[in-house]
Order: structure tokens, then C-alpha cells, then sequence
């Protein structure tokens, strides 16, 4: 066996130039793939990043028709078993309690709908690093009475640091929610959406505004990385009752998760396509290569060589060259696309203001999933193992009077 083996590696070399050449192709086939998908999933990975920092977090509880009803009235309690299971869960990173709402706020002579959030100042930060929105002012602290305000909310309203603002809602079942609060910090988001409506206070502040004591409706959880997800919804499933439910982000933010799906088809095409062009171009150098040597062919059948032998020696000589680029491949590859993960490339100009304005970090990030590394190499052998599948053909048929006379 280790013969046969032996003598095709020598077979590859009688012609150095098409075995280079062929590698050649399998190599950049190998690299392109593992750049495109590094790219892209590195670009996925840090929108939803910057997506579940900001806002929804990797997993939320919530009321169970809080998704579909977004009301105070569909609030709910943490219990202390869910509590103590969140706190011992090494998965998770950090665990934040949230109220939404919606208020009209208003001065003297003006008055604009926004959307109000009761948070937990200290932790939020450490989630989302909302302090470095603040235009102006201070952020909040812990049991502050003070609201934080978008800058274009306050400039739509005319007021500013240490004036006061009016909120007027609806609390839990229908009771008045009513309250004038001192503004202690500006906020100002690169989504101008969000600097017209939102507003922050403390979240037992936020629970008195609303008539909420002790409730919540959403305890926001971030883990080590999106592949812990399933396993601590798993770990905390035991725990979650029949009146609330555990989301992901990609129940929370399914817009976010059709443009993945969309963007990684497109992407999964032009893969499909560089990889045919690659195996139209090994397929055409396993037949010249095979009708190049088929008088050398004949001549080995004709002094005794058996076809399963040579047909060995054949396949281990392909296989070699797909082995070889691919190989060469991944190792050129993978310290690049490593640097660049821990090293992202930080735009600047107008691609910069692009990536701010969607609220999104202006660098282009890369990832370094095994996945990313080992299916193009799969899919080479794959593509080779069809090939070979007429260098079969071509030795069961080959007939050995016409290859001497060739």
C-alpha cells in the first residue's frame, strides 16, 4: 500500500508545473472562501452585537404576551428560584431588569410621544455602555429621581439640563401614570429615531411612575458568545413559569435575522460559483492528465499492473493535490483572518458615518468560526471525489491494445 502511495507523490512531480498550477487554484478557491465567510460572519456577529448590547440583549423573560403587547399591564415578578438560577449561571455575563413604556412628554407649550425606560443604571452601562451617549449632563446613578433625555427630544421640546419635563401615560390596569421629573443628562444615539423619543430613569422611579411595585416587564440577559444561547434558555427553562417566557434574539429581532438569512444566500451563491469554476478546472486536468498518460496506462495493465491498483495510484494522486492546496490554503489563511479578528479594520469618512447612523460600531469585523475553515475543505474533497469518479470510468474501460497503439 505505502508503495502505491510512494509512487503516485512521485507521479505528481513528473510534471511540476499543472500539479502547482492546480493547486494553485484549489489554494485561492480555499483562501477566497474563508475571506468572504470570515467577513461576513464577522460583520453578523458584530451587528448582532451592537444590536444585543444596545437593546434586546442575547435572551429576554418576558410576560408571555408582552412580545405581542408591549403594555405595563403585561408585567411580571422574577421569582427568587429564576433569580438565584440566573446568578450561579456561568454562561451568563450580565442580567439586567428593564420597564418599558410609553409616556407624552411635554413643557409649557409643546408636547411629543416617547418611549421611557426604567433601567438599572449601573448595570445597563456595563451592558450597553450607554454613558458615552451623554452629550451632555451626567448619567444616571442608582435610586436617582433625575431622567435622562434624547438631545433631539429635548431640542423638539425647548429645554435642557436641570428644567423640567412632564410625563403623562398609562400605568398598570389603567391608572394614571403622571409625574414631573428633573433632567440630568442628554443623550445623543447615532439613530436619530431614538434621540426624538427615548428617555431613561431609574427603575424604581420608572416602577412608581407606572404603578409597578416590585415588577418588571423584561430582565435582559447577555452571554459569553452566541453560541451559549440555546444552553442557558435550556438551564433556565426549568425555571421559567406558565405567565412568562424566555426569548432569543433572533425571536426579538427577526428583521435582523431575515437580513442575515438573506445576506448569507447571496453569499452561499457566489461560494457555490467560485467552487464550479474550481471543479471544472481540476476536472480538466485529471483528463488531460489521465489522456496524457493513457499509452503509460496501457502499458502497466498490459505487463500485469492490476486496474485496482492503478486505479489507487490514480485516486492517491488527485487526492494529493487537493490536499495540497487545500492545506496551503488554511494555513495561509487562518493567522490572516485571526489577526484581523483580533485586529478589525476601523473605517473611516463617509463609510464611517454609514456604519454610525444604523447604530453600528464603524469597523469591519472578521471571524475565525472552525466552520469557516473546515467546509471549504470539505467541499474541495467533495468536488474531488466526483471527479475521480471519472478517472473510475476512464481505467475500468481502458482498453489496452488501442493505449499501446496511441
Amino acid at each position: 500500500m505505502f508503495k502505491y502511495i510512494k509512487i503516485a507523490w512521485r507521479n505528481l512531480w513528473r510534471n511540476k508545473r499543472r500539479t502547482l498550477i492546480t493547486s494553485a487554484s484549489v489554494f485561492f478557491g480555499v483562501f477566497f472562501a474563508v475571506m468572504m465567510t470570515s467577513m461576513q460572519k464577522g460583520s453578523f456577529e458584530n451587528m448582532i452585537s451592537n444590536m444585543a448590547k444596545f437593546y434586546s440583549g442575547y435572551v429576554q423573560i418576558q410576560e408571555r404576551n408582552f412580545k405581542e403587547t408591549p403594555s405595563v399591564n403585561n408585567s411580571f415578578t422574577l421569582s427568587d428560584e429564576l433569580l438565584e438560577a440566573i446568578r450561579n449561571n456561568k454562561d451568563i455575563t450580565s442580567s439586567t431588569k428593564r420597564i418599558e413604556t410609553f409616556a407624552l412628554a411635554s413643557n409649557d407649550e409643546k408636547s411629543y410621544p416617547s418611549f421611557v425606560l426604567g433601567i438599572e443604571p449601573e448595570k445597563e452601562n456595563h451592558k450597553s455602555g450607554l454613558s458615552k451617549y451623554i452629550e451632555k449632563g451626567t448619567y444616571l446613578e442608582n435610586g436617582s429621581v433625575d431622567i435622562m433625555v434624547g438631545s433631539m427630544l429635548a431640542e423638539n421640546l425647548n429645554i435642557g439640563i436641570g428644567d423640567s419635563l412632564i410625563l403623562l401615560g398609562q400605568g398598570y390596569h389603567g391608572v394614571t401614570a403622571v409625574g414631573i421629573y428633573r433632567i440630568g443628562g442628554l443623550l445623543d444615539f447615532p439613530l436619530p429615531d431614538l434621540s426624538k423619543q427615548v428617555i431613561y430613569m431609574d427603575i424604581t422611579n420608572c416602577q412608581k411612575f407606572s404603578s409597578l411595585p416590585n415588577s418588571i416587564t423584561s430582565n435582559v440577559l447577555m452571554v459569553e458568545s452566541t453560541g451559549k444561547i440555546s444552553k442557558v434558555m435550556s438551564d433556565l427553562e426549568p425555571y421559567i413559569g406558565e405567565e412568562i417566557a424566555i426569548y432569543s434574539w433572533k425571536e426579538l429581532m427577526p428583521e435582523i435575522l431575515n437580513l442575515i438569512e438573506g445576506k448569507e444566500s447571496s453569499g452561499a451563491m457566489v461560494k457555490t460559483l467560485l467552487f464550479m469554476i474550481i471543479g471544472f478546472g481540476v476536472w480538466s486536468t485529471i483528463m488531460m492528465m489521465m489522456h496524457e498518460r493513457r499509452r503509460e496506462l496501457g502499458v502497466m495493465v498490459a505487463i500485469g499492473f492490476q486496474k485496482g491498483k492503478l486505479l489507487f495510484m490514480m485516486l492517491v494522486e488527485s487526492a494529493f493535490i487537493g490536499l495540497i492546496g487545500i492545506a496551503s490554503g488554511l494555513i495561509v489563511s487562518y493567522p490572516i483572518f485571526y489577526y484581523l479578528y483580533k485586529n478589525p479594520i476601523i473605517v473611516t469618512g463617509e463609510m464611517a458615518e454609514t456604519y454610525e447612523s444604523m447604530g453600528f460600531e464603524a469597523k469591519i469585523a472578521f471571524s475565525v468560526s472552525p466552520e469557516i475553515f473546515y467546509n471549504p475543505a470539505i467541499t474541495i474533497m467533495i468536488i474531488f471525489m466526483i471527479v475521480s469518479l471519472y478517472q473510475i470510468y476512464y481505467v475500468a474501460k481502458l482498453n489496452v491494445v488501442k493505449s499501446l497503439k496511441s
